[in-house]
């Protein structure tokens, strides 16, 4: 009996044309409704997209600033020489 891994690799098969372009014109409506009046939401070139029945989910980053998310500004934690 061999102790030898076998690597297994997950072929994902390619979208067709049509599911590129389905894919395109989610991703430029979700730029357009989302990303045009705030500079806090982002979404990449190419983002994940889940498709669902009735539409679907565009990935997209969030911009959250420190004092919203209570971290300390930097320098804030240093401690003073003496």
């Amino acid at each position: 009996m061999s102790n030898e891994l076998v690597s297994a690799t997950c072929a994902t098969p390619k979208p067709t044309r049509k599911e590129k372009a389905i894919t395109s014109a989610y991703i430029a409506k979700a730029c357009q409704n989302y990303t045009a009046s705030t500079c806090d939401l982002e979404i990449d070139d190419q983002p994940q997209v889940s498709i669902a029945k009735d539409g679907a989910w565009v990935a997209a980053w969030v911009w959250v600033p420190q004092e919203e998310g209570r971290l300390p500004k930097k320098g804030s934690a240093r401690t003073a020489k003496t």
